[in-house]
Formats: structure tokens, C-alpha cells, sequence
């Protein structure tokens, strides 16, 4: 095995998202291609996931009080505390790994581990999964407010690369961060893996819906219902399958008719290839590692107009767009599927086409991330 990679992603213990599998996707094609990958999380179903995929994995420290806004700015020496035990748990860390470089995709560690890091003259790069722009950098700009961000951006111009996983991110973060002075930003969009020909042959259920991904209200599970509710009135034959873990869990079990609530799958692939449309009715979104999958797949796909979304569904040609929390376009936009099944089959190969063009994540990796690994380290001046 060759020069060993850490991949850190500190979260809470609970969270298991896109930016958490996306750690077994990177380790995957590091492997492939002769590192040795170390995933470095304090999420736990990301630790069983490594382990069950024979990665080797370390348990991190995590600090749990993550609002530090308002008031609690007051509280910020115990953050730099914090920062200093952190600091120090990475020194060990390095020392017994000698990492060629080090991928960080978390805030604590956006600052303690690229502190350590360029002491140590080790590569720094940074991933940002949707954090900057959902809290790490919000407000950044205003001098009272989020100190800890722009201690971020102060150790940002520390790294040999920071990568945003889509055109939108990069937009946000140009458009809130100023000075623009920051040369070492680059777009590398997310992608998946291609096994169209593991999946393609499955049969699908007639006239069925999937959700995949977390149960809670800013991915648009409420409304996906009452829509697949209006849908019912019509197609009383649909089905409604979801997938996954999340604070909804209790108010989708009161509801019966064609809905069916499965829980948290570790394959995803396996639940969407028997289900005919793939639904991501969300508020907000990075680049969807769902979306993505349903893309490659060829799925029939809806999704809400927000964020990363349009850069893989570009409406009525890879797929249907309907705003976010309009219960009643989403309704429109799945009976649609339903009823024009050579129009939605049509969209579906196009999906397909879209990806391999733009989202396949080995070429992806190859072409553009594989590059920054290899590269050396310049010596420190």
C-alpha cells in the first residue's frame, strides 16, 4: 500500500449523511489507485460502515456545543480551549501516521488539524459538504457575528486546495466571502460510482415512488406525503417507498394507505433499483449523492428547483423540477411520471447520459482529484 491519506470528517455521533458515505466513496477510489486511506470521523454509523468495508477507521474527539452564536460568543474561550486539545490530538495522530496529506470536511477540524498540518508540512485540502453555507460561514461577514468562521477563512488561505462540490457552492461562498482573495478554491463536483449494469435488469414495482435519504422536515417529507396523497386520489395503485432514519419516523407510521416506511438502509442502490421514480423533494441541498445515484441508474426522477439540484436535473429533459414546499406542483409532477410513461422513459435515459457525461465519480477522480494527491508538497519557506 502507498502514502497514507486521512479523510476527516468530525460530526455528531449520530449524523450519517451524504458528506458521511462520500468518505467511502473517496476511500474507495484512493485505495484504487495505490493510497492508503484512513477515515478519521466521531460518526458512528460511519465507523460501522468503514470497518464493514475493511477501511481502517479512528474514532475522533468531537466537541458537542456547535452553536456558538448570539451570546455564546462569550463563550469562545472555551472554544479555543477546545481548539488547543484538538490541536494536540492531531500532533499525535500525524506523528504515527506520517500522512502524505490530510482531506478535512469539518469545521473544528477545518482549523486544529490544518494548524497541526502545516507545521508538520503535510498536504492540506479541504472538501465542503454544503457546511459553509448552511452554518459555517453564515454571517462571517458582519464583525460581531461568527467568530469561529472567520477564523475558518483565516486558516482557509493555509490549504493547498479547498474544494466545492458544485457551481452553486462556489457562487455562495464567492458571494459572501469578502475579500475574494482566495486563489486556492476550485470546483470538483461530486459524483458516484457507475454500476448501471449490477442494477439495470432488476424489476421495478408499477407505478412506485422512493424517497432515500434522512427523515426530517428540511428534506421535504411532509410534503412529498400530502403530495402522494393527492396522487392517491388518481392512482390508487401507487405506491409511496421510504427509506432512512429521522425525527419524521413517527408521523410517516400513521400513515397507511401505500405508504410504506422501511428505515435506514446501508444499500441504497438495492431499495432504488425496484422503484420505478426517485423523489428529492428537499429545501435545501448540496449535490445530492442520492440525486447523483438515481442519475446514474436511470432513474424517472423529480426534484425540488433549490441549490445543487438543477446542476444534475435539468427540467423536462434529465428529469421534472417543482419548487420547494408546493405540495400541489410535486402532486402534478409525480402523476406526470405516471401518466406519460413514454415522455418520463425518455427523461430517464437522458438522466442517464448525464451522468456518464458529467458525474461519473472514477473519472472524476482521476481527471481532477487524483491530481492533487499525487502533486508534491512544497517545502515550507
Amino acid at each position: 500500500m502507498g502514502k497514507t491519506v486521512l479523510l476527516i470528517r468530525g460530526v455528531a455521533s449520530g449524523n450519517y449523511g451524504g458528506g458521511e458515505s462520500y468518505q467511502l466513496k473517496l476511500a474507495g477510489q484512493l485505495e484504487k489507485n495505490g493510497f492508503k486511506p484512513v477515515i478519521i470521523t466521531s460518526s458512528l454509523k460511519l465507523v460501522s460502515e468503514a470497518e464493514g468495508r475493511k477501511f481502517e477507521v479512528i474514532k475522533m474527539p468531537y466537541c458537542h456545543r456547535q452553536n456558538w452564536s448570539g451570546w455564546k460568543n462569550l463563550l469562545f474561550p472555551m472554544y479555543f480551549i477546545w481548539q488547543i486539545r484538538l490541536r494536540r490530538w492531531y500532533k499525535k495522530i500525524f506523528k504515527k501516521y506520517h500522512p502524505a496529506a490530510i482531506n478535512i470536511q469539518s469545521r473544528d477540524d477545518w482549523i486544529a488539524a490544518t494548524v497541526v498540518a502545516k507545521k508538520m508540512n503535510i498536504k492540506i485540502l479541504w472538501t465542503d459538504h454544503m457546511d459553509f453555507r448552511s452554518w459555517a460561514l453564515t454571517n462571517v461577514n458582519v464583525w460581531y457575528k461568527n467568530l469561529i468562521g472567520k477564523w475558518v477563512l483565516s486558516e482557509m488561505r493555509k490549504a493547498d486546495a479547498v474544494i466545492m462540490i458544485s457551481d452553486f457552492e462556489r457562487k455562495w461562498f464567492e458571494k459572501q466571502v469578502s475579500p475574494k482573495k482566495f486563489n486556492n478554491v476550485e470546483t470538483i463536483k461530486n459524483g458516484v460510482c457507475d454500476e448501471y449494469v449490477r442494477y439495470k435488469e432488476i424489476k421495478k414495482i408499477e407505478n412506485s415512488f422512493c424517497y432515500v435519504g434522512r427523515i426530517v422536515d428540511y428534506k421535504g417529507v411532509r410534503e412529498l406525503l400530502m403530495a402522494f396523497g393527492l396522487v392517491l386520489g388518481k392512482k390508487s395503485k401507487a405506491k409511496l417507498n421510504i427509506y432512512g432514519d429521522g425525527d419524521l419516523k413517527k408521523y410517516i407510521t400513521m400513515i397507511n394507505n401505500g405508504v410504506e416506511l422501511h428505515g435506514y438502509t446501508s444499500n441504497p442502490l438495492d431499495v432504488m433499483a425496484e422503484n420505478e421514480i426517485f423523489v428529492l423533494p428537499s429545501y435545501r441541498e448540496g449535490l445530492s449523492l442520492s440525486l447523483l445515484d438515481a442519475a446514474m441508474m436511470g432513474k424517472k426522477i423529480i426534484a425540488s428547483d433549490v441549490d445543487g439540484n438543477p446542476e444534475v436535473v435539468v427540467d423536462k429533459k434529465t428529469g421534472l423540477l417543482v419548487p420547494a414546499k408546493n405540495v400541489e406542483r410535486l402532486a402534478e409532477a409525480m402523476l406526470y411520471m405516471l401518466e406519460n410513461k413514454k415522455e418520463a422513459g425518455e427523461m430517464a435515459k437522458n438522466a442517464r447520459q448525464y451522468y456518464e457525461e458529467n458525474f461519473d465519480f472514477e473519472k472524476i477522480f482521476k481527471e481532477k482529484m487524483l491530481p492533487l494527491y499525487n502533486s508534491d508538497k512544497e517545502e515550507n519557506k
